[in-house]
């Protein structure tokens, strides 16, 4: 079953094409891997599928709906979640409560509960309390806790963000750049995540410009360059392509991305 997919989709900013009539569809149940040199529009179209811009031409749908026009928050909601290339934590709370944030779509607490403290706001809270720290337990980070989220080694910051983004128990999670930064070790741990979290049953897409990254995690892989699609396929497939060895190092290079 298609869980995500783009229609000839464009972005274009002024004369720029960012995105330029881009196909893709990611299967349930799959990691799919979005690659292309820096400037390629990897995250931009991340940006669309996600509602963050509109698209100048073409079609998202989300298990065949069009949510083309919707808000990011109203995209959320129907069960597609996100990181972003630069961490976005709140840097002065701790890790559990930075998870708690990704509950609060799920609770039905308004704002005069919040004023008041209602039943309904002290049962949503201890609600979030609850499911974010078996979260935590999940993803193994119980450890950190209470542990502020800015002192944190990047590698764990990065985990934090992506368990933020399951508490808002997606159906697709979309990474963007998740490996931007991180030593091999950190790298490492972070391919096994990702594996674990489709073991789970979670669709995810993962943009990077780290093409062994992507190879050695992903079940297909689409190759933008200059806004432009050149290369779809497995990712043996995409790693003898010619035309994504000259995107990414010029010609007559022999690729070992094992």
């Amino acid at each position: 079953m298609i869980v995500l997919e783009g229609i000839d989709v464009s972005k274009h900013f002024g004369g720029l094409k960012a995105v330029d009539h881009v196909n893709m569809q990611v299967n349930e149940n799959e990691i799919f891997g979005v690659i292309g040199p820096n400037g390629a529009g990897k995250s931009t179209f991340f940006n669309v599928c996600s509602g963050n811009y509109p698209p100048t031409n073409g079609t998202v749908l989300f298990y065949g709906e069009d949510i083309t026009k919707l808000k990011p928050e109203q995209i959320a909601e129907k069960g597609i979640a996100r990181t972003f290339q630069n961490i976005k934590l709140f840097n002065n709370m701790n890790v559990l409560e930075n998870v708690k944030i990704g509950f609060h779509m799920h609770t039905k607490t308004k704002m005069w509960d919040a004023l008041l403290r209602t039943k309904r706001y002290r049962e949503d809270e201890a609600f979030v309390e609850e499911e974010g720290k078996r979260l935590l337990e999940r993803v193994g980070l119980s450890e950190y806790q209470d542990v502020k989220a800015g002192n944190l080694p990047y590698g764990i910051q990065r985990n934090v963000e992506i368990a933020r983004a399951l508490a808002m128990e997606p159906k697709i999670l979309l990474l963007d750049e998740p490996a931007a930064g991180m030593n091999p070790n950190e790298t490492k741990r972070l391919l096994e995540f990702i594996k674990k979290l489709r073991a789970e049953k979670l669709t995810v897409v993962v943009i990077e410009h780290d093409m062994k990254f992507i190879m050695n995690v992903c079940d297909r892989v689409l190759v933008l360059n200059y806004g432009k699609m050149i290369c779809e396929g497995t990712p043996q497939h995409v790693k003898n392509n010619k035309q994504v060895i000259e995107a990414y190092f010029g010609k007559d290079i022999n690729l070992n991305l094992n």
